[in-house]
Protein backbone atom coordinates (compact mmCIF):
# COMPACT_ATOMS: atom_id res chain seq x y z
CA UNK A 1 0.00 0.00 0.00
CA UNK A 2 1.13 3.55 -0.74
CA UNK A 3 0.20 6.29 1.76
CA UNK A 4 0.49 10.05 1.33
CA UNK A 5 0.40 11.99 4.62
CA UNK A 6 -0.33 15.71 4.32
CA UNK A 7 0.74 17.98 7.20
CA UNK A 8 0.73 21.73 7.64
CA UNK A 9 4.51 21.59 8.08
CA UNK A 10 7.41 19.57 6.75
CA UNK A 11 8.18 16.57 8.93
CA UNK A 12 11.48 15.83 10.66
CA UNK A 13 12.66 13.70 13.56
CA UNK A 14 14.20 16.83 15.12
CA UNK A 15 11.11 19.05 14.99
CA UNK A 16 8.74 19.39 17.95
CA UNK A 17 4.95 19.44 17.96
CA UNK A 18 2.43 16.70 18.63
CA UNK A 19 1.39 16.21 14.98
CA UNK A 20 5.02 15.99 13.86
CA UNK A 21 5.95 13.51 16.59
CA UNK A 22 2.90 11.37 15.87
CA UNK A 23 3.67 11.40 12.13
CA UNK A 24 7.27 10.36 12.78
CA UNK A 25 6.24 7.50 15.09
CA UNK A 26 3.50 6.17 12.82
CA UNK A 27 5.57 6.48 9.64
CA UNK A 28 8.39 4.54 11.29
CA UNK A 29 6.05 1.68 12.17
CA UNK A 30 4.09 1.80 8.91
CA UNK A 31 7.29 1.34 6.92
CA UNK A 32 9.13 -1.06 9.21
CA UNK A 33 6.25 -3.21 10.50
CA UNK A 34 3.61 -3.04 7.76
CA UNK A 35 5.65 -2.57 4.60
CA UNK A 36 3.68 0.57 3.69
CA UNK A 37 5.33 2.98 1.27
CA UNK A 38 5.00 6.45 2.82
CA UNK A 39 5.04 9.85 1.12
CA UNK A 40 4.68 13.35 2.56
CA UNK A 41 2.86 16.49 1.48
CA UNK A 42 3.24 19.75 3.39
CA UNK A 43 2.29 23.43 3.12
CA UNK A 44 5.17 25.11 4.99
CA UNK A 45 8.84 24.28 5.43
CA UNK A 46 9.39 26.11 8.71
CA UNK A 47 12.63 24.36 9.61
CA UNK A 48 14.58 23.69 6.41
CA UNK A 49 17.77 23.09 8.42
CA UNK A 50 16.26 19.97 10.00
CA UNK A 51 17.21 16.69 8.40
CA UNK A 52 14.28 15.31 6.34
CA UNK A 53 12.86 12.05 7.59
CA UNK A 54 14.37 9.40 5.26
CA UNK A 55 11.40 7.05 5.67
CA UNK A 56 9.37 9.12 3.21
CA UNK A 57 9.95 7.90 -0.35
CA UNK A 58 8.84 11.20 -1.85
CA UNK A 59 7.63 14.67 -0.90
CA UNK A 60 5.44 17.33 -2.45
CA UNK A 61 5.14 20.92 -1.26
CA UNK A 62 1.63 22.35 -1.49
CA UNK A 63 0.13 25.79 -1.00
CA UNK A 64 -3.29 27.31 -0.50
CA UNK A 65 -3.61 27.76 -4.27
CA UNK A 66 -3.35 24.06 -4.99
CA UNK A 67 -1.66 23.15 -8.27
CA UNK A 68 -4.16 20.47 -9.18
CA UNK A 69 -2.19 19.06 -12.10
CA UNK A 70 1.02 18.70 -10.08
CA UNK A 71 -0.91 17.07 -7.24
CA UNK A 72 -2.65 14.64 -9.59
CA UNK A 73 0.66 13.75 -11.24
CA UNK A 74 2.19 13.02 -7.82
CA UNK A 75 -0.68 10.72 -6.86
CA UNK A 76 -0.61 8.83 -10.15
CA UNK A 77 3.18 8.57 -10.41
CA UNK A 78 3.49 7.16 -6.88
CA UNK A 79 0.29 5.07 -7.14
CA UNK A 80 -1.11 6.51 -3.90
CA UNK A 81 -3.86 4.38 -2.35
CA UNK A 82 -4.73 6.54 0.67
CA UNK A 83 -4.27 10.25 1.34
CA UNK A 84 -4.21 11.04 5.07
CA UNK A 85 -4.64 14.73 5.82
CA UNK A 86 -3.69 15.81 9.33
CA UNK A 87 -5.30 18.83 10.97
CA UNK A 88 -4.82 21.89 8.75
CA UNK A 89 -4.72 25.59 9.51
CA UNK A 90 -7.64 27.78 8.39
CA UNK A 91 -5.91 29.19 5.30
CA UNK A 92 -5.06 25.70 4.00
CA UNK A 93 -8.41 24.13 4.85
CA UNK A 94 -10.03 25.32 1.60
CA UNK A 95 -7.78 22.97 -0.38
CA UNK A 96 -9.49 19.92 1.15
CA UNK A 97 -12.35 19.68 -1.38
CA UNK A 98 -9.78 19.81 -4.19
CA UNK A 99 -7.61 17.18 -2.53
CA UNK A 100 -10.66 14.95 -2.04
CA UNK A 101 -11.86 15.34 -5.62
CA UNK A 102 -8.46 14.73 -7.21
CA UNK A 103 -7.73 11.76 -4.91
CA UNK A 104 -10.98 10.11 -6.00
CA UNK A 105 -10.17 10.78 -9.64
CA UNK A 106 -6.93 8.87 -9.05
CA UNK A 107 -8.64 6.02 -7.22
CA UNK A 108 -7.38 7.00 -3.75
CA UNK A 109 -9.35 7.28 -0.50
CA UNK A 110 -9.02 10.22 1.90
CA UNK A 111 -8.67 10.25 5.68
CA UNK A 112 -8.89 13.47 7.69
CA UNK A 113 -7.24 13.17 11.11
CA UNK A 114 -8.43 15.79 13.60
CA UNK A 115 -5.76 15.92 16.32
CA UNK A 116 -7.46 18.48 18.55
CA UNK A 117 -10.36 18.65 20.99
CA UNK A 118 -13.45 19.68 18.96
CA UNK A 119 -14.34 23.25 19.89
CA UNK A 120 -10.85 24.00 21.17
CA UNK A 121 -11.07 27.44 19.54
CA UNK A 122 -13.52 28.67 22.18
CA UNK A 123 -11.92 26.99 25.20
CA UNK A 124 -10.10 30.10 26.33
CA UNK A 125 -9.52 30.97 29.97
CA UNK A 126 -9.01 34.31 31.61
CA UNK A 127 -8.47 34.63 35.35
CA UNK A 128 -8.93 37.63 37.61
CA UNK A 129 -5.40 37.18 38.94
CA UNK A 130 -3.86 37.16 35.45
CA UNK A 131 -5.83 40.23 34.41
CA UNK A 132 -4.77 42.18 37.52
CA UNK A 133 -1.17 41.11 37.00
CA UNK A 134 -1.37 42.32 33.40
CA UNK A 135 -2.50 45.80 34.42
CA UNK A 136 -0.03 46.06 37.29
CA UNK A 137 3.02 45.01 35.25
CA UNK A 138 1.83 46.13 31.79
CA UNK A 139 1.86 42.58 30.49
CA UNK A 140 -0.83 42.08 27.81
CA UNK A 141 -3.37 43.84 30.01
CA UNK A 142 -6.00 44.44 27.31
CA UNK A 143 -5.73 40.89 25.95
CA UNK A 144 -6.03 39.40 29.44
CA UNK A 145 -9.03 41.60 30.21
CA UNK A 146 -10.71 40.38 27.02
CA UNK A 147 -10.02 36.73 27.99
CA UNK A 148 -11.47 37.31 31.45
CA UNK A 149 -14.62 38.90 30.03
CA UNK A 150 -15.03 36.11 27.47
CA UNK A 151 -14.65 33.50 30.22
CA UNK A 152 -17.25 35.21 32.39
CA UNK A 153 -19.76 35.57 29.54
CA UNK A 154 -19.17 32.28 27.73
CA UNK A 155 -22.78 31.14 28.08
CA UNK A 156 -23.88 34.19 26.06
CA UNK A 157 -21.67 33.75 22.98
CA UNK A 158 -20.94 30.02 22.81
CA UNK A 159 -23.79 29.32 20.37
CA UNK A 160 -22.74 32.18 18.09
CA UNK A 161 -19.16 30.90 18.09
CA UNK A 162 -20.35 27.43 17.16
CA UNK A 163 -22.06 28.76 14.03
CA UNK A 164 -18.97 30.81 13.14
CA UNK A 165 -16.79 27.71 13.41
CA UNK A 166 -19.08 25.37 11.50
CA UNK A 167 -17.25 25.52 8.18
CA UNK A 168 -13.96 24.50 9.85
CA UNK A 169 -15.62 21.24 10.88
CA UNK A 170 -18.03 20.75 7.97
CA UNK A 171 -15.40 21.11 5.21
CA UNK A 172 -13.19 18.27 6.55
CA UNK A 173 -16.26 16.13 7.23
CA UNK A 174 -17.52 16.50 3.67
CA UNK A 175 -14.04 16.11 2.13
CA UNK A 176 -13.00 12.70 3.43
CA UNK A 177 -13.98 9.05 3.38
CA UNK A 178 -13.03 8.53 7.03
CA UNK A 179 -12.73 11.14 9.76
CA UNK A 180 -10.43 10.10 12.61
CA UNK A 181 -10.58 11.83 15.99
CA UNK A 182 -8.57 11.07 19.12
CA UNK A 183 -11.42 9.68 21.20
CA UNK A 184 -14.89 8.21 20.76
CA UNK A 185 -16.02 10.83 23.28
CA UNK A 186 -15.35 13.44 20.59
CA UNK A 187 -17.85 11.96 18.10
CA UNK A 188 -20.92 13.94 19.29
CA UNK A 189 -18.89 17.09 19.88
CA UNK A 190 -17.37 17.10 16.40
CA UNK A 191 -20.73 16.42 14.79
CA UNK A 192 -22.27 19.23 16.86
CA UNK A 193 -19.75 21.74 15.54
CA UNK A 194 -20.06 20.41 12.00
CA UNK A 195 -23.85 20.63 12.14
CA UNK A 196 -24.25 16.95 11.26
CA UNK A 197 -26.84 14.84 13.16
CA UNK A 198 -25.05 11.48 12.95
CA UNK A 199 -22.32 9.70 11.04
CA UNK A 200 -20.80 6.30 10.41
CA UNK A 201 -17.63 7.66 8.81
CA UNK A 202 -15.88 8.45 12.12
CA UNK A 203 -13.20 6.44 13.92
CA UNK A 204 -11.30 7.02 17.17
CA UNK A 205 -7.55 6.50 17.46
CA UNK A 206 -5.57 7.99 20.35
CA UNK A 207 -1.89 8.86 20.42
CA UNK A 208 0.77 6.33 21.33
CA UNK A 209 3.19 6.39 24.24
CA UNK A 210 6.38 8.37 23.78
CA UNK A 211 8.71 6.50 26.15
CA UNK A 212 9.89 2.95 25.54
CA UNK A 213 10.26 1.85 29.17
CA UNK A 214 8.09 1.64 32.29
CA UNK A 215 8.90 2.17 35.94
CA UNK A 216 9.51 -0.90 38.08
CA UNK A 217 7.82 -1.89 41.31
CA UNK A 218 10.93 -0.65 43.12
CA UNK A 219 10.65 2.75 41.41
CA UNK A 220 7.04 3.04 42.55
CA UNK A 221 7.91 2.10 46.12
CA UNK A 222 10.69 4.71 46.34
CA UNK A 223 8.90 7.69 44.81
CA UNK A 224 9.30 11.08 46.43
CA UNK A 225 6.57 13.20 47.99
CA UNK A 226 6.37 15.38 44.92
CA UNK A 227 3.37 16.70 43.01
CA UNK A 228 4.20 17.61 39.42
CA UNK A 229 2.86 19.73 36.58
CA UNK A 230 4.40 19.35 33.11
CA UNK A 231 3.11 21.95 30.68
CA UNK A 232 3.75 24.94 28.49
CA UNK A 233 3.39 28.00 30.73
CA UNK A 234 0.38 29.43 28.94
CA UNK A 235 -2.40 30.43 31.34
CA UNK A 236 -5.29 30.70 28.89
CA UNK A 237 -4.89 27.04 27.80
CA UNK A 238 -3.14 25.28 30.71
CA UNK A 239 -4.64 27.16 33.70
CA UNK A 240 -1.67 26.37 35.92
CA UNK A 241 -2.88 29.04 38.36
CA UNK A 242 -5.68 26.62 39.34
CA UNK A 243 -3.10 24.00 40.31
CA UNK A 244 -1.26 26.65 42.30
CA UNK A 245 -4.49 27.71 44.06
CA UNK A 246 -5.00 24.09 45.08
CA UNK A 247 -1.40 23.91 46.21
CA UNK A 248 -1.98 27.01 48.36
CA UNK A 249 -4.53 24.97 50.32
CA UNK A 250 -2.07 22.09 50.60
CA UNK A 251 0.63 24.30 52.11
CA UNK A 252 -1.91 25.59 54.64
CA UNK A 253 -2.41 22.02 55.91
CA UNK A 254 0.44 20.97 58.22
CA UNK A 255 -0.02 17.23 57.58
CA UNK A 256 1.43 17.73 54.08
CA UNK A 257 4.57 19.64 55.09
CA UNK A 258 6.86 17.03 53.50
CA UNK A 259 5.35 17.48 50.03
CA UNK A 260 6.52 19.85 47.31
CA UNK A 261 5.19 21.05 43.96
CA UNK A 262 7.36 20.99 40.81
CA UNK A 263 6.41 23.03 37.74
CA UNK A 264 8.28 21.56 34.77
CA UNK A 265 8.23 23.72 31.66
CA UNK A 266 8.49 27.30 30.53
CA UNK A 267 6.57 29.87 28.55
CA UNK A 268 5.20 33.36 28.39
CA UNK A 269 3.42 33.22 31.76
CA UNK A 270 6.34 32.03 33.90
CA UNK A 271 6.75 35.47 35.50
CA UNK A 272 3.06 35.47 36.37
CA UNK A 273 3.39 32.12 38.15
CA UNK A 274 6.49 33.32 39.98
CA UNK A 275 4.46 36.38 41.00
CA UNK A 276 1.74 34.13 42.47
CA UNK A 277 4.36 32.23 44.47
CA UNK A 278 5.48 35.53 46.03
CA UNK A 279 1.96 36.90 46.48
CA UNK A 280 0.64 33.76 48.16
CA UNK A 281 3.95 33.19 50.03
CA UNK A 282 4.27 29.63 48.78
CA UNK A 283 7.33 27.92 50.24
CA UNK A 284 7.48 24.56 48.48
CA UNK A 285 7.13 25.34 44.78
CA UNK A 286 10.03 24.65 42.41
CA UNK A 287 10.40 25.90 38.83
CA UNK A 288 12.64 23.51 36.89
CA UNK A 289 12.56 25.26 33.51
CA UNK A 290 12.25 23.40 30.21
CA UNK A 291 13.45 19.83 30.79
CA UNK A 292 13.12 16.31 29.50
CA UNK A 293 10.34 15.35 31.93
CA UNK A 294 10.94 11.60 32.12
CA UNK A 295 13.14 11.63 35.23
CA UNK A 296 10.79 14.08 36.93
CA UNK A 297 7.89 11.70 36.28
CA UNK A 298 9.97 8.83 37.60
CA UNK A 299 10.36 10.52 41.00
CA UNK A 300 6.95 12.18 41.31
CA UNK A 301 3.93 10.69 43.08
CA UNK A 302 1.02 12.76 41.69
CA UNK A 303 0.45 14.59 38.40
CA UNK A 304 -1.94 17.54 38.01
CA UNK A 305 -3.92 18.35 34.85
CA UNK A 306 -5.90 21.61 34.73
CA UNK A 307 -5.97 22.43 30.97
CA UNK A 308 -9.00 24.15 29.45
CA UNK A 309 -8.90 21.49 26.73
CA UNK A 310 -6.50 18.95 25.25
CA UNK A 311 -6.77 16.81 22.16
CA UNK A 312 -5.19 13.85 23.91
CA UNK A 313 -3.01 15.04 26.78
CA UNK A 314 0.15 13.04 26.09
CA UNK A 315 1.70 14.28 29.33
CA UNK A 316 -0.91 12.22 31.18
CA UNK A 317 -0.03 8.96 29.46
CA UNK A 318 3.66 9.78 29.93
CA UNK A 319 3.04 10.30 33.65
CA UNK A 320 1.08 7.06 33.94
CA UNK A 321 3.81 5.17 32.12
CA UNK A 322 6.15 6.37 34.86
CA UNK A 323 3.74 5.31 37.63
CA UNK A 324 2.25 8.72 38.40
CA UNK A 325 -1.54 8.79 39.01
CA UNK A 326 -3.24 11.88 37.57
CA UNK A 327 -5.66 14.26 39.27
CA UNK A 328 -7.50 16.03 36.45
CA UNK A 329 -10.35 18.45 35.86
CA UNK A 330 -12.98 17.03 33.52
CA UNK A 331 -12.48 19.52 30.67
CA UNK A 332 -12.02 17.30 27.59
CA UNK A 333 -13.42 13.99 26.39
CA UNK A 334 -10.29 11.90 25.81
CA UNK A 335 -9.53 12.21 29.52
CA UNK A 336 -11.95 9.32 30.04
CA UNK A 337 -9.95 7.07 27.69
CA UNK A 338 -6.86 7.66 29.81
CA UNK A 339 -8.17 7.82 33.40
CA UNK A 340 -10.63 5.54 35.16
CA UNK A 341 -11.67 7.53 38.21
CA UNK A 342 -10.58 5.91 41.44
CA UNK A 343 -8.54 3.24 39.65
CA UNK A 344 -5.50 4.91 38.06
CA UNK A 345 -6.24 8.52 38.95
CA UNK A 346 -9.00 10.96 39.85
CA UNK A 347 -11.34 12.97 37.64
CA UNK A 348 -13.15 15.89 39.27
CA UNK A 349 -15.74 18.28 37.81
CA UNK A 350 -14.27 21.04 35.68
CA UNK A 351 -13.49 24.24 37.62
CA UNK A 352 -14.32 22.56 40.96
CA UNK A 353 -11.27 23.63 42.94
CA UNK A 354 -12.58 22.17 46.21
CA UNK A 355 -13.00 18.70 44.66
CA UNK A 356 -9.61 19.02 42.96
CA UNK A 357 -7.85 19.86 46.24
CA UNK A 358 -9.72 17.11 48.07
CA UNK A 359 -8.60 14.53 45.49
CA UNK A 360 -5.01 15.69 45.91
CA UNK A 361 -5.26 15.34 49.69
CA UNK A 362 -6.78 11.88 49.36
CA UNK A 363 -3.79 10.62 47.35
CA UNK A 364 -1.20 12.48 49.39
CA UNK A 365 -2.63 11.28 52.67
CA UNK A 366 -3.08 7.59 51.84
CA UNK A 367 0.01 5.80 50.55
CA UNK A 368 -1.88 2.53 49.93
CA UNK A 369 -4.36 4.22 47.56
CA UNK A 370 -1.58 6.18 45.90
CA UNK A 371 0.63 3.16 45.31
CA UNK A 372 -2.30 1.08 44.05
CA UNK A 373 -3.20 3.81 41.56
CA UNK A 374 0.44 4.09 40.51
CA UNK A 375 0.58 0.38 39.65
CA UNK A 376 -2.74 0.59 37.82
CA UNK A 377 -1.50 3.64 35.92
CA UNK A 378 1.49 1.71 34.57
CA UNK A 379 -0.61 -1.25 33.51
CA UNK A 380 -3.34 0.92 32.02
CA UNK A 381 -0.87 2.92 29.94
CA UNK A 382 0.23 -0.21 28.07
CA UNK A 383 -2.93 -0.14 25.95
CA UNK A 384 -1.47 2.99 24.30
CA UNK A 385 1.67 1.25 23.07
CA UNK A 386 2.44 1.97 19.44
CA UNK A 387 1.55 -1.58 18.39
CA UNK A 388 -2.04 -1.15 19.63
CA UNK A 389 -2.38 2.26 17.98
CA UNK A 390 -0.92 0.85 14.76
CA UNK A 391 -3.49 -1.94 14.78
CA UNK A 392 -6.33 0.61 14.84
CA UNK A 393 -4.82 2.50 11.90
CA UNK A 394 -4.44 -0.75 10.00
CA UNK A 395 -8.13 -1.50 10.53
CA UNK A 396 -9.05 1.90 9.07
CA UNK A 397 -6.77 1.32 6.06
CA UNK A 398 -8.20 -2.15 5.48
CA UNK A 399 -11.77 -0.81 5.64
CA UNK A 400 -10.99 1.87 3.03
CA UNK A 401 -9.22 -0.61 0.78
CA UNK A 402 -12.30 -2.88 0.84
CA UNK A 403 -14.47 0.08 -0.14
CA UNK A 404 -12.05 0.84 -2.96
CA UNK A 405 -12.23 -2.72 -4.21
Amino acid sequence: MNLLTINSFNCSAQASGGVNQTTVALTTYFTQQCGIHCYLGFFENIAPHYEPLPLFEGRIMLNRHLDEQAFENFLRTNKIDIVQVNFLKKHNLKTLPQIYRIAHQCGAKVIYAFHMCPGFQIHTYGSWERMCYGWKYRDNALAETKKWLLTRTQCLWKGIARRALQSKYRIPYESCDKLVVLSQYYFPTYLYYAGVPHSDKMAAIGNSLRFTDYVSEKDIATKEKTVIVVARFDEDTKRISLAMKAWRQIEADSQFNEWKLQLVGDGRDRRFYEFLVRKWQLKRVEFTGQQNPQEYYRKASIFLMTSTAEGWGMVMTEAQQMGVPVVAMDSFGSLHDIITDGVNGRIVPNNDLYAFTSAMKELMGDSLIRLSMARNAVEGSKCFEISHVLQKWSQVFDELKKCKA
